[in-house]
This record gives structure tokens, sequence and C-alpha cells, in this order.
């Protein structure tokens, strides 16, 4: 009973999304620490197992200014990931900066798949996307679905 509301909560749909949000980032309405921290955990360690540490770098293609972001972030580096992170000056206006051609690019979505206390995160790293949903109780979180990808058509 519950896989099937799962299934449907992690398909999603552009259209539901609220207009003037952000595409992409931390969505929740009321982020708590502990929780983004864990659900960073976990999401570094499932982006370890499809690019290896220190022969992969990516690039953010938007802002990281919440909590998960800054700890994914922190966690990838960590791990020994290069990430530049975006900016919104375009990159002949920043010289100092080398070109991030090889570079992955990377995304999130971190929001509400069914209220209440069951959280989306999908990572949009190059032509695939990594959705997981979790269980958001106790001022923590813990996995409530396997990792599911999905590739871009060629």
């Amino acid at each position: 009973m519950l896989t099937p509301l799962l299934l449907a909560s992690l398909a999603g749909c552009a259209a539901n999304r609220v207009a003037n949000t952000p595409a992409y980032g931390n969505l929740l309405a009321a982020p708590v620490p502990a929780q983004e921290s864990g659900i960073a955990d976990d999401a570094a360690v499932r982006l370890a197992a499809s690019y290896p540490p220190a022969q992969t770098r990516f690039a953010l293609q938007h802002a990281a200014q919440d909590g998960f972001g800054t700890g994914l972030l922190a966690r990838l580096r960590a791990q020994g990931y290069a990430v530049a992170e975006f900016s919104a000056q375009t990159p002949a206006a920043v010289p100092s900066q080398p070109p991030v051609a090889e570079a992955i690019a990377l995304r999130y979505v971190l929001d509400m798949a069914a209220p209440p206390g069951l959280a989306r995160l999908t990572l949009y790293a190059g032509g695939e996307s990594l959705s997981r949903a979790y269980l958001l109780e106790g001022g923590g979180a813990r996995p409530a679905s396997a990792w599911i990808r999905r590739e871009a058509a060629p």
C-alpha cells in the first residue's frame, strides 16, 4: 500500500511546483539542520558510488545557500571531489577561474514529496538523475526508499 504512494510521490510533477519558487535547491518550508545533514551524508555516499572521487569534477549549476547544499559540497570535497560553485557572473568576467568544461553539471532538488514528513531528494548529475525518499521524524531523516536512477535519452 505504501509502495504505490511512494512511487507516485517520487515521480513528481513539475506542474505542481508553486509559482515563483526556484527550480533547484532546498525547497523544504522549514528545514531541520540534522535532517539536512543526514540527507547530505547519504547523497555524498551515493554520488561516490557512481563517480570516482579524486577523478571527478562537479560544477554546481545553482546557488547552494542552504544547509543541505553547503553540507553536500563540504562532504564531496572531503571525499576528494573538485567542486566549482555557482557564480552569477559570466566566466569572461572572472578571468582568474579556469574553465570548467570537463566538470559534470550538478543540481539538486530537496522538497516535500507527501506531507507530513516524507521528503524527496533528486540529484541531477550529468545525464542522469538520482532520487530517493526520506522519512523526516524525530529531528532526523532516514531513507524511505531505494535510490532510483534515471539516465537521459541519448
